[in-house]
């Protein structure tokens, strides 16, 4: 189902109603009615939910990683868009389930682009998957699960994003970078990445990470196509591709 999240920003909560249910809002405002423009749309996908029990519970236990607002909690607006066996429409979560509510979307501030870039994550045993994060070191470490380190094996203005701690924290093997020029039998290993890591732009000239090009996430997604497997073999390390599991990103 496609499904959007509308919460609360804070800094426009003149009256505090974030994390109220819609009875705190009727005492607080004089009406059960939702002020739309304290709203910011934070996220829009596609889901694997049958109902709003389901989104509730996915939003809170087993997030997507490109979510990265607060768990989905009283006060928040999920607006059912298609599919699932809801009516299309705006839905409340109150403080013992949803309530259906009128909403005006358009005067919602939209943050689901606001302050992005467009990097390519890689998980152990997965395919390389384009996503758009916020610019924000917050954001970075979630998708390391841990603070960041730069690495840079490429010769463009990439870099490669990965746990600093990865190795020492016993984080699974992930791929190993190469060191070119190399023939196609006897690839020379310079590094492997342990944990799940992602590639951006950070060009010498800002301050700022930025997104990678079309031809950069075709470029990598190739490189990284096909997840490794690492054997110690003596006093050397064998790597051996392996098929990817194909995890649902719901984008």
């Amino acid at each position: 189902m496609k499904i959007n999240i509308y919460q609360i920003d804070s800094e426009r909560d003149g009256k505090r109603l974030k994390f109220f249910p819609l009875s705190s809002v009727e005492r607080l405002c004089g009406t059960r009615e939702v002020d739309s423009s304290l709203y910011n749309k934070v996220y829009s996908a596609n889901v694997s939910c049958n109902n709003l029990e389901d989104v509730f519970k996915k939003f809170n236990t087993d997030r997507p990683i490109d979510y990265f607002a607060h768990s989905l909690s009283v006060s928040d607006v999920v607006e059912i868009v298609e599919g699932g066996s809801l009516k299309k429409g705006f839905y409340y979560c109150d403080d013992i389930g949803f309530v259906k509510i009128s909403f005006d979307a358009d005067k919602a501030v939209d943050n689901t682009n606001k302050n992005r870039i467009t990097v390519l994550y890689i998980e152990p045993k997965h395919p390389p998957k384009k996503l758009s994060i916020p610019n924000e070191l917050k954001a970075m470490q979630k998708l390391v699960d841990g603070y960041i380190e730069e690495y840079y094996p490429f010769d463009d203005n990439a870099v490669l994003v990965c746990n600093e701690e990865g190795k020492m924290k016993g984080l699974p093997l992930n791929r190993a970078i190469y060191t070119p020029p190399y023939d196609k039998d006897e690839k020379k290993i310079k590094e492997i990445i342990a944990g799940s890591f992602f590639i951006c732009c950070a060009p010498v000239d800002s301050e700022n990470y930025q997104s990678l090009s079309d031809e950069q996430v075709k470029k990598y997604s190739e490189m990284f196509k096909k997840p490794e497997r690492f054997y110690h073999k003596g006093d050397d390390i064998k790597v051996y591709p392996i098929e990817p599991k194909h995890k649902d990103y719901e984008r």
